[in-house]
C-alpha cells in the first residue's frame, strides 16, 4: 500500500469521491483476460480518480455558490430598480469613509515591500488601495447578509465514502446525527494533534455527534503504531478501550516497555494485556481497518469522513463544524418533510 503521512494542515484539507466512476466493490471484474479477471484492485488508480471527482465536485460547488450570489445580488439591486453595480455602489461603496492619514501610513508600512517610493511620493496611491480593499471587505459582509436573509438550500450532495461501522470502537450514541470516522495512527504527529479538536468537537456537539475509530497504522513511518493499535483493542477487553486510546495518544514517546506501563498506570492487569498481545488476537481487525482505508482509496493519516465526507489533516474545529452543521441542518430538514 501507498500510504503516507498526511503533511501540515495547510496542505491537506480535501474532500473525496467515491462517485460513479468507481465500482463500490474493488474487486468487481472491469476486464477478463483468458479467463483471469481484472479488478479494480488490480488497477492501483483508485486514488487518482477519487482526486479527480473531488476536483469536478469543488469546481461544481464554486460555481453554485458563484450563481447563488449573483442570483440574490440580482433580486436586491431589481427590487430597487437598479442594475447590480449601481446598487453596491449606493449600499454599500458610497458608506465606506475615505482613510485617515494614519490608517494610510499603517497600510504603506505593513505591505512595505509591494511599495519603492516614499510614503509621500505614494500617498495618495496608498490611500486608494487601502480604500479598494475596505470597499471589497465591506461588500463581502454585505452579501453574507444578503444571504442569511435569503432561503438559500443546496441540492448538490457532497461526496461520500461507505464505511464498516458494525464492530469498530465508537464514542457517542450510535444514533447521533452525524458520526465521525477517524482513521488514525498512533504515531502520528498530526492524529496527536487533532485529538484535542475531536475532544471539542464532541463537547460542542454532545449526543447529536459520534466518534469511529478505525486503525490505520502506516508502518514504514512508524514501527510501534501497529502493536498500539493491537494494544487498544486488548484494552478494551479489561472496559477501558477509550481510556488507552487516549493515553496511547498522550505518550511522548511509544515503545516495547509502553503496553504494560500504560495498563498499569489505567489500573489494568498489565500481565493479561501483555498476553493479548503476544498473541495478536488482534492483529486481524487493525488489517481490516488497513485494507478497508486502501478500497476507499485513503492514503493519509488522519483522515475523517464526517457522514461519508472526508476530511484530510489535523484540521481546526472551524472545519469540522462548517461540515457537521450542514448534516444536522440536514437530518432536521429530512425530518421535517418526513412529517
Amino acid at each position: 500500500m501507498n500510504l503516507r503521512e498526511c503533511l501540515p494542515v495547510t496542505a491537506c484539507a480535501f474532500f473525496l469521491s467515491a462517485g460513479s466512476l468507481l465500482p463500490s466493490n474493488p474487486d468487481t471484474p472491469l476486464a477478463i483476460v483468458d479467463g483471469t479477471p481484472i479488478t479494480d484492485r488490480d488497477l492501483g488508480v483508485r486514488s487518482k480518480i477519487l482526486q479527480l471527482e473531488k476536483q469536478a465536485y469543488d469546481l461544481r460547488r464554486s460555481a453554485i455558490e458563484s450563481a447563488i450570489g449573483q442570483r440574490i445580488l440580482e433580486k436586491a439591486a431589481a427590487a430597487r430598480n437598479l442594475s447590480t453595480d449601481e446598487f453596491l455602489r449606493q449600499e454599500v461603496d458610497s458608506k465606506i469613509p475615505e482613510p485617515s492619514p494614519e490608517e494610510v501610513e499603517g497600510f504603506y508600512w505593513g505591505q512595505r515591500q509591494r511599495f519603492t517610493q516614499p510614503l509621500e511620493q505614494v500617498r495618495n496611491q496608498v490611500a486608494q488601495m487601502l480604500r479598494s480593499v475596505k470597499v471589497q471587505e465591506a461588500r463581502q459582509r454585505f452579501l453574507r447578509k444578503l444571504r442569511e436573509q435569503s432561503s438559500v438550500t443546496i441540492l448538490l450532495e457532497p461526496p461520500r465514502l461507505s464505511v464498516r461501522l458494525t464492530s469498530a470502537p465508537r464514542k457517542g450514541p450510535a444514533t447521533a446525527s452525524v458520526t465521525i470516522v477517524e482513521f488514525s495512527d498512533y504515531q502520528c504527529p498530526y492524529c496527536k494533534r487533532a485529538q484535542s479538536t475531536l475532544a471539542e468537537v464532541l463537547e460542542h456537539y454532545g449526543s447529536d455527534v459520534s466518534l469511529v475509530f478505525k486503525d490505520l497504522p502506516i508502518a514504514s513511518l512508524h514501527p510501534q503504531a501497529e502493536t498500539a493499535a493491537q494494544a487498544a483493542r486488548c484494552a478494551g477487553e479489561q472496559g477501558k478501550y477509550w481510556e488507552y486510546h487516549a493515553a496511547l495518544f498522550a505518550a511522548p514517546r511509544l515503545e516495547q516497555g509502553s503496553y504494560a506501563e500504560l495498563a498499569r498506570s489505567l489500573g489494568l492487569d498489565a500481565d493479561r494485556l501483555q498476553s493479548c498481545l503476544s498473541s495478536q488476537k488482534y492483529l486481524e481487525e487493525v488489517n481490516a481497518d488497513l485494507e478497508e482505508a486502501a478500497n476507499l482509496g485513503i492514503q493519509s493519516t488522519p483522515t475523517f469522513l464526517v457522514n461519508g465526507i472526508p476530511i484530510s489533516g489535523a484540521q481546526p474545529f472551524s472545519v469540522f463544524r462548517e461540515v457537521i452543521d450542514a448534516e444536522l441542518a440536514r437530518a432536521k430538514s429530512a425530518v421535517s418533510s418526513n412529517r
